[in-house]
C-alpha cells in the first residue's frame, strides 16, 4: 500500500501485476509525451492566440499525467486523490509524492531481501 495525501493506494513494487500495470503506463506516458506541443514563448503569452496555444499545453500535460496516474495506479486515482479540478502544478507535486512513496517501498522491500541474502553477498552471517 501506498500512503499519499491521506489515502492509501492499493499498489506493491512485489506485485508482478502492479509492476506491469505501472510499466505499460509509463510506456503509454512516454508515447504521449514526445506528441505534446511546445509551449509558447513568454513574448507570445501577451496576446490571445499565445494564451489558447499556452492552453492547449497545460491541457495535453495535465491529461498525460492524469492518463498515467490512473492506468498505473488505477482508474479514478487521480480524481480521489486531487479532486475533479487539476492543474499542472498539482498533477506534477502529485507525480512527485507517487515517486517517493514507490522509492521508499522498494527500501523497505530491499531490507527484507538483504536478510535472506548468503553470507558472502552480505559480508556477515545471517541472524
Amino acid at each position: 500500500m501506498l500512503r499519499i495525501l491521506d489515502h492509501e493506494i492499493d499498489f506493491d513494487i512485489t506485485s508482478p501485476q502492479d509492476m506491469q500495470r505501472y510499466l505499460e503506463a509509463g510506456r503509454a506516458m512516454e508515447a504521449a509525451a514526445a506528441a505534446l506541443p511546445d509551449l509558447p514563448s513568454a513574448a507570445q503569452l501577451g496576446n490571445l492566440e499565445g494564451l489558447e496555444v499556452y492552453t492547449a499545453c497545460i491541457t495535453a500535460q495535465c491529461r498525460m499525467l492524469t492518463d498515467f496516474i490512473d492506468a498505473a495506479f488505477g482508474e479514478g486515482t487521480c480524481n480521489m486523490l486531487l479532486g475533479p479540478k487539476t492543474s499542472l502544478d498539482r498533477l506534477l507535486d502529485l507525480v512527485d509524492a507517487l515517486r517517493t512513496a514507490i522509492d521508499a517501498q522498494g527500501e523497505q522491500t530491499a531490507k527484507k531481501l538483504t536478510a535472506y541474502q548468503p553470507n558472502r553477498a552480505r559480508g556477515g552471517e545471517m541472524k
